[in-house]
């Protein structure tokens, strides 16, 4: 009985007790270097929405600033404070929105006087060739300057007002949806500025 089932129970308990044991140091091991790649690639995209900036404050997630007393869209994720010099200048936000291929994360950079300083969609699934195509400076350029006092409205045609955005053609679903957490940030940093 010995060699027939505890034996093998034994040698399978063994191994797997091995293996963990491994799988535990090599994780305790890259754990440290993955999160400091993360943060210098956060840092780094942070750095393409506002390029004024020398550092970022750490994030405050949408619940710490709901606890503050801020009214937050539920598509908000993080808001990091902008600095140059020690003073602030700005914000970034970090803002999810359904698309076409799914949710996108935008980061969306503000400074204190309400001008979008940048747009760069870190994540989706657009289509290629159509939906993609928002990442794109061509796109993304037309949030650039003073935020208007109405929400952005996404237009078919050639934009004539400073609120009014041209939709990627054939991409319109997702135009909007980049337009709507653009339209999210800058209420938030709105609420902000204005000493809510």
């Amino acid at each position: 009985m010995f060699k027939e089932i505890i034996k093998p129970a034994l040698i399978l308990f063994l191994v797997c007790a091995f293996v963990t044991g491994a799988l535990a140091y090599v994780n305790g091991v890259t754990k440290p270097i993955i999160d400091e790649n993360n943060r210098i690639a956060e840092q780094e995209s942070l750095l393409k929405v506002y390029q004024d900036a020398d550092n970022f404050l750490e994030a405050k997630t949408a619940e710490e600033l709901k606890a503050e007393g801020i009214d937050v869209s539920e598509n908000i994720e993080k808001l990091y404070i902008a600095q140059a010099d020690g003073q602030s200048v700005g914000y970034v936000a970090a803002v999810f929105s359904r698309g076409y291929g799914g949710q996108m994360k935008i980061l969306v950079g503000i400074d204190n006087d309400l001008n979008i300083k940048g747009v760069h969609l870190t994540s989706h699934n657009e289509t290629p060739g159509l939906g993609a195509k928002a990442s794109e400076s061509e796109f993304t350029g037309q949030f650039l300057g003073k935020a208007p006092e109405k929400q952005y409205n996404v237009v078919k045609r050639a934009a004539n007002n400073d609120n009014e955005i041209q939709a990627i053609t054939a991409a319109t679903v997702t135009s909007k949806a980049v337009t709507k957490g653009i339209d999210e940030a800058v209420a938030l940093i709105r609420l902000i500025a204005g000493g809510v």
